[in-house]
């Protein structure tokens, strides 16, 4: 339990850009979300500082993260990201971060992981990556062989189907509850935790366990 002292944490939310009307986005709110979750699990949390970055991940040019990152030093404290590709797509800045002697890395959805397997997890992520865009052009360019044509105007609306929405909610968020299963929490406790942190359900409405087994599922197939 709290023994009186503090954790302190500098936290970091990054979007790619910004969105109309200000880069408080859905984005932003589903990294604080998260976040919130990570910091529920700790003993006495404290944010000293935030920091909200619109960048590109891949950018080798990162004021803003080097801002959190001279804070951490300077208090002393780990920085705080909801997932790895949040801090940077670039694996050689990730190595060169991961391996900064002076501060620690902590990952939202993998909160037991140390500075070597964050490492180890964004060049697996790298290369997962690569070998989705490959799969994905390949695809195209056999369905170009069998006279598909791209650009169908009704594609926009299968893509707004109710299975692949379904699917990607469940790869967005079985990550967080994949580390939730880890660390031994059964699928209640995992909806209590949900629940309480203002998660809710792609349709909005409160978690079950048969909604949390269910998004395990999803995203199993949808890395199939």
């Amino acid at each position: 339990m709290a023994n009186g002292t503090t954790q302190d944490f500098v936290v970091l939310l990054r979007i790619s850009t910004a969105k109309t009307g200000g880069i408080d986005s859905n984005g932003i709110a589903a990294q604080r979300r998260d976040i919130n979750l990570f910091l529920q699990q700790q003993d006495n949390p404290r944010v000293i500082e935030e920091f909200v970055e619109v960048e590109s991940g891949a950018a080798k040019e990162r004021p803003v993260l080097e801002q959190a990152i001279k804070c951490c030093q300077k208090n002393r404290c780990p920085l705080l990201v909801q997932k790895v590709d949040r801090l940077t797509r670039d694996v050689e800045t990730l190595g060169r971060l991961t391996k900064m002697k002076n501060v620690d890395i902590r990952i939202a959805s993998l909160p037991n992981a140390d500075n070597f397997q964050i490492h180890l997890y964004g060049i697996l992520a790298s290369q997962e990556r690569e070998f989705i865009s490959k799969r994905v052009r390949s695809g195209m360019r056999e369905a170009k062989e069998r006279g598909v044509k791209f650009g169908n105007p009704k594609l926009a609306e299968l893509n707004k189907t109710r299975k692949h929405e379904a699917r990607i909610y469940a790869y967005e968020h079985s990550e967080l509850i994949k580390n939730l299963r880890n660390d031994g929490k059964t699928y209640r406790q995992i909806c209590e935790l949900l629940n309480s942190s203002g998660i809710k359900t792609r349709t909005g409405k409160y978690f079950h366990p048969v909604q949390v087994h269910r998004i395990l599922k999803r995203a199993t197939e949808v890395m199939q």
